[in-house]
């Protein structure tokens, strides 16, 4: 599924480490295309090196070699500062830890990009409510993250990183943390995002039924991408969660 041109592009793409006397390969020629409005799950066994990919996609990190194009900008081999900028222009993060500030609103913890930005505290307000009303949590804009469900903590994430408005979402195990009916729910707002907003999502995750429901999935194994599979019928998360929710 392409929603439109392509958002990234990865050409030979490397990533060493030094370890002791020896440098690890944790990428090797990495070569990778995702379309705007993907829907892309990486799997992997621990040390494939998709945590690595999932850095450099994100900006964290940069390639020993290759080229990395993200939005049309060459950002492979930019400075810590310059990938910054369009890690914060560009890309949303969702962890699996939620990372919510505990004596925060839900409200509050929506508004601190924009806060960081210096978007004036009348907008950012305006922006965090329709934020919060995207990922269905209208009614929860005073809770503290203790006052939420796993799920609904996971949403004020995801509203928090949609809030800028990014092309590109990236997802760390989202679901890592949530039961099965709560992961569910998950994954059907990030399909939703994905069918009515155009976003890209990328998401690690070892979860078979996590990435079925993926339009794409990308397997990396000891630094390569040794499947890259289309996924004509992926898993509709919304379906599963209203069978769940008969039992």
């Amino acid at each position: 599924m392409d929603g439109g041109g392509a958002l990234i592009q990865l050409a030979g793409v490397c990533k060493d480490y030094k370890s002791g006397p020896e440098i690890v390969h944790a990428l090797i020629d990495v070569d990778l295309t995702v379309g705007a409005g993907e829907f892309v799950a990486i799997v992997g066994a621990s040390g494939s090196g998709k945590s690595t990919l999932m850095n450099i996609l994100g900006c964290l990190d940069r390639p020993t070699a290759g080229v990395f194009t993200l939005g049309g900008v060459g950002v492979g081999d930019r400075s810590g500062d310059a990938r910054a900028m369009v890690r914060n222009r560009l890309i949303g993060f969702v962890f699996q830890g939620f990372n919510l500030l505990a004596r925060t609103t839900a409200l509050e913890n929506v508004e601190l990009p924009l806060l960081y930005r210096g978007v004036s505290r009348k907008e950012r307000r305006r922006r965090a409510i329709e934020a919060l009303c995207e990922v269905g949590l209208q009614d929860r804009l005073g809770h503290t993250p203790t006052q939420l469900s796993g799920g609904q903590q996971q949403r004020v994430a995801i509203a928090r990183a949609l809030v800028t408005r990014p092309p590109l979402l990236l997802a760390d195990e989202p679901t890592g943390n949530l039961d099965t009916r709560t992961s569910y729910e998950v994954l059907a707002l990030l399909q939703t995002l994905v069918r009515d907003q155009g976003i890209t999502v990328m998401l690690v995750t070892h979860e078979p039924d996590v990435a079925a429901c993926a339009h794409r999935v990308i397997t990396v194994r000891d630094g390569r991408i040794t499947d890259d599979s289309h996924n004509s019928q992926p898993v509709q998360a919304r379906a599963q969660l209203a069978a769940a929710l008969t039992v």
